[in-house]
């Protein structure tokens, strides 16, 4: 490694100390002027680039770490090999490098490397990514503004919301008070009659009182006869008035009772917050500078990638289903294929000889399947159903672990990064994050139904029978490349990539498996028109293995090794 000594090293190696004036590249090392003399001279070493160690100082700290021979032998850099396009020494070629073919001289690398071209490339590239990330800055800070600005919209609603339900509670409240005071009102005026009532009968009673003292004291006893037969009348008269009072309902007691409007306590019960706040996530809306794309990456020889002339498929196994209709296909780590029945609302599982281990019912309905491995689920597409969702399956327990709705139908589906890419009737290509459902759109663009999905890198490719086509897409929702030939692939369906980005598509019109090389540029039949495998719908390509499942429309699917 590179050290920043301003002493020559030769003579630090003769307990001499002397300051360098040049570097030499290739000892690593600074010289002095009498070493540099000898060193220019010397015919292992007249060759070697020097610089002057005042510009040797000025490079950056990143470029003086940078290792010029194999810290792992210690021994000068001689070749590259450019399947790993890594510097190799002698000992590397025979220990590390002896399978590779690719391995040429250092040398030559470094003569046709046209380094000005390159820096100037990189400078570009610079350029635009200060530029790209100055936008997203910007955007950045308008996303905070607009955080800002929403919360105090909100603030002034719930203000608002707050002051419309106070004031709807005094109206209800003045208008319950008025009912109350009217029916106090009606009681009171009617309790008054009856003891307007009670007081003139009891001054009734009074006065006879008083007669019967008279008449004792000054009635003839002819006048005393008379007078108590008349009495007698009175009173039981007045007896009767007061039994029919009591046999009556007159004088039931009154209560003023009060019972609360349900529907108050159950706004407190039912309600426990003033509504709901969330994130809702959308595409960032920038436009990035993409003029010089990977510009800035080393320029050294490149292998290529696998041609699809060379792609050969070897029959593996064939696998009964044991039914018909199946849409999606998938394989598993221990080897296990699934696969999904559209029509019976299925998912069934085989094990390594194709025999069905077990299988499930899917209520929403099954189009399209994909496997996580991070908690050991199936994700299950619900295709055209009367309940848009899909469907996540615990392997552990081989039962249904929970659905998420969707407002479309959804057809193909992937995994990429830990979200779920799908195939959205009517609405485009769509991505939901599994640890929050958070929805977002990557193309919005009509799609028809039954559109299976694949990833590739910073690509996505996506089947269109109507149209017939094969349509690669960046992760911006910018169309990459559009394959059509109809003489070849005709309603394509199933689709996957491999490492080398070749697309593998089942066409079912014309019973056929057609691999798109990576350009979209050419294309081969893998599996051609037979009648021994009619209707391939579903495939999925497994690069561990360098194989290739697929299922038809009836009741077969077949693993191929791909050599």
């Amino acid at each position: 490694m590179a050290t920043s000594s301003q002493s020559c090293g030769v003579c630090d190696l003769r307990l001499i100390t002397k300051p360098c004036i040049v570097w030499c590249t290739e000892c690593d090392e600074g010289l002095c002027k009498e070493c540099y003399e000898h060193h220019s001279l010397s015919k292992a070493s007249r060759n070697h680039i020097v610089i002057p160690f005042t510009d040797y100082q000025k490079l950056p700290t990143d470029v003086l770490k940078i290792i010029q021979y194999c810290s792992k032998h210690n021994k000068k850099f001689e070749m590259f090999c450019q399947k790993h396009e890594r510097p190799c020494c002698s000992k590397c070629i025979v220990k590390t490098h002896k399978e590779c073919r690719d391995i040429v001289d250092l040398d030559d690398v470094i003569k046709n490397y046209e380094t000005p071209n390159a820096l100037s490339e990189i400078e570009k590239t610079l350029v635009e990514l200060a530029e790209n990330l100055q936008k997203i800055r910007q955007h950045q800070q308008d996303n905070m503004s607009s955080l800002k600005e929403k919360t105090k919209e909100i603030e002034k609603e719930i203000k608002k919301t707050r002051m419309e339900i106070s004031n709807y509670l005094d109206k209800l409240q003045e208008d319950f008070m008025k009912q109350l005071y009217v029916l106090e009102e009606k009681e009171t005026s009617r309790i008054g009659q009856l003891l307007s009532l009670f007081e003139k009968k009891e001054k009734e009673v009074e006065e006879c009182q008083k007669n019967i003292i008279n008449i004792k004291q000054h009635a003839t006893n002819l006048q005393m006869f008379l007078s108590v037969k008349q009495i007698e009348e009175d009173v039981s008269s007045k007896d009767k008035f007061l039994q029919s009072l009591f046999e009556g309902d007159d004088l039931n007691q009154h209560f003023l009772e009060y019972e609360i409007n349900g529907a108050f306590q159950k706004i407190m019960f039912d309600i426990k917050s003033f509504g709901e706040v969330h994130i809702e996530e959308k595409p960032a809306d920038i436009v990035l500078s993409r003029k010089k794309a990977k510009e800035a990456q080393i320029i050294v020889p490149i292998v290529q990638s696998r041609s699809i002339e060379s792609i050969k498929m070897k029959i593996n196994k064939k696998i009964n289903l044991q039914g018909k209709w199946i849409y999606g296909c998938c394989m598993l780590p221990d080897g296990r294929l699934v696969f999904t029945y559209n029509r019976e609302r299925k998912v069934r599982v085989f094990n390594n000889q194709g025999s069905k281990e077990f299988e499930m019912n899917i209520p929403c309905g099954a189009f399209d399947i994909v496997y996580i491995s991070n908690d050991n689920t199936l994700v299950v597409t619900s295709g055209e159903s009367d309940k848009q969702c899909l469907t996540i399956i615990d392997l552990e327990r081989n039962e249904i672990k929970k659905t998420i709705s969707l407002s479309s139908d959804n057809y193909g589906i992937v995994l990429k990064d830990n979200q779920l890419i799908y195939s959205a009737f009517n609405k485009g290509i769509r991505m939901i994050n599994l640890y929050d459902e958070a929805l977002s759109d990557i193309v919005r663009e009509e799609m028809a139904s039954e559109g299976y999905i694949a990833t590739f890198k910073d690509n996505i490719y996506h089947t269109h029978r109507l149209n017939h086509t094969v349509t690669c897409y960046n992760f911006q929702g910018e169309i990459q490349w559009i394959f059509k030939n109809e003489d070849v692939l005709k309603n394509p369906l199933g689709i996957d990539v491999d490492s080398d980005g070749n697309v593998y598509v089942a066409g079912i019109h014309w019973n056929n498996v057609v691999v798109i090389s990576n350009d979209g540029q050419m294309y081969r039949e893998l599996l051609a028109r037979s009648p021994g495998f009619r209707y391939p719908i579903t495939l999925r390509y497994y690069e561990h293995k360098k194989q290739l499942l697929m299922a038809n429309i009836h009741d077969e699917a077949r693993l191929f090794d791909l050599i």
